[in-house]
């Protein structure tokens, strides 16, 4: 009889250290998923700040030097907010290209220059809760403040400065 409670002790352990084992691996994917997860949502949010940071930047800097002539560009304070206006003539008439934050994000306003700017109208083009906007001379300089409160600048030097003004 010792031999058979013998064998039944090693079957008794070898199901204990088979459980064990099982419990160990469940466990290990259970933390790797987690830590994977983590690592994911970082990289997510890394991703979104490069946007605000590259994305939304290029996006402003472009349409500045696509309005870069004489008397195209201009900053304006409307309701307490820096708008930038890029100018341009389409068919004699001429319009004007609003630029603005609202507070939760960067949108633009495309109208005649002779209709009046709303900001309601604006076209969201990403979100930032803050742009900040100023021309010294030929530089302009612009700030965005994204969600997590991170501050992203660009200056540029204008070639209309040398046509007689910005």
């Amino acid at each position: 009889m010792s031999a058979r409670a013998s064998a039944g002790n090693r079957g008794e352990v070898r199901g204990v250290f088979i459980f064990a084992l099982l419990a160990a691996f469940a466990m290990l994917s259970l933390i790797v998923v987690v830590v994977g997860a983590r690592s994911y949502r970082m990289i997510n949010d890394t991703a979104e700040q490069a946007f605000v940071s590259r994305t939304g930047m290029s996006y402003l800097v472009g349409k500045v030097r696509g309005a870069d002539a004489a008397g195209q560009l201009a900053i304006r304070d409307e309701n307490g907010m820096d708008v930038l206006t890029l100018g341009q003539t389409i068919e004699g008439a001429r319009y004007v290209t609003y630029i603005y934050c609202d507070g939760t994000t960067v949108r633009e306003y495309f109208a005649r220059d002779d209709i009046a700017f709303s900001p309601d109208y604006g076209e969201t083009i990403f979100s930032a809760s803050e742009l900040t906007l100023s021309l010294s001379g030929s530089l302009l300089t612009i700030q965005i403040v994204d969600d997590g409160g991170k501050a992203h600048t660009a200056s540029l030097y204008l070639q209309a400065a040398k046509e007689g003004g910005a």
